[in-house]
C-alpha cells in the first residue's frame, strides 16, 4: 500500500516547523520509525536538528543531496514508518519529487513542511510541486 503525503505550508514565522515537530512527537508516542531531514543549507540554529523560532527542537539529518541520503538510511517498510521533510523549498525538486515517489511506493509515509511562496510571492518550485502531489494540505497563516 501506498504511504501518505502530507504537506505543510505557509509564511515564515507561521509555525510550519512547530507543526511539523508536533507530528514528529505524535509518531515518536505511537512508537513509530522516523527519519527526519532537512537541507545542510539550513543551518541557522544548528546542523543537527531542526529548531523553530522559540527553540523547540528535533534531531535530524542534514542532507547535502539525495544520492547521500540514499547511502545512508534504508528506505524500507521493516526500518521506515514515516519520513519528515523539513525547509522542502531548498530541496532540488526533480530529486525530491523523484525519491519522495520512491519512498511512498515502499508504503512509508511522508510529511514535509516549507515556504510555499518567497517574499515576492512567487511559488517555491518543490513545494508547488509537492502540494500538487499531497494526499493532505495544511496552509498555516
Amino acid at each position: 500500500m501506498r504511504g501518505n503525503l502530507e504537506t505543510i505550508v505557509g509564511a515564515m514565522f507561521a509555525g510550519k516547523t512547530s507543526e511539523l515537530l508536533k507530528r514528529i512527537l505524535w509518531a515518536k508516542h505511537q512508537n513509530k520509525k522516523i527519519i527526519v531531514i532537512k537541507p545542510a543549507i539550513d543551518n541557522r540554529y544548528s546542523n543537527e536538528k531542526i529548531i523553530t523560532h522559540n527553540e523547540l527542537s528535533h534531531e535530524c539529518y542534514a542532507m547535502a543531496d539525495w544520492k547521500t541520503v540514499l547511502s545512508d538510511f534504508d528506505f524500507s517498510k521493516d526500518h521506515v514508518d514515516v519520513v519528515f521533510l523539513d525547509e522542502i523549498q531548498f530541496m532540488d525538486t526533480k530529486d525530491t519529487l523523484e525519491n519522495v515517489d520512491i519512498i511512498l511506493n515502499n508504503g512509508i509515509d511522508v510529511v514535509c513542511a516549507g515556504l510555499d511562496q518567497d517574499s515576492r510571492g512567487k511559488p517555491w518550485e518543490t513545494s508547488s510541486m509537492l502540494l500538487g502531489l499531497s494526499d493532505k494540505i495544511i496552509k498555516i497563516y
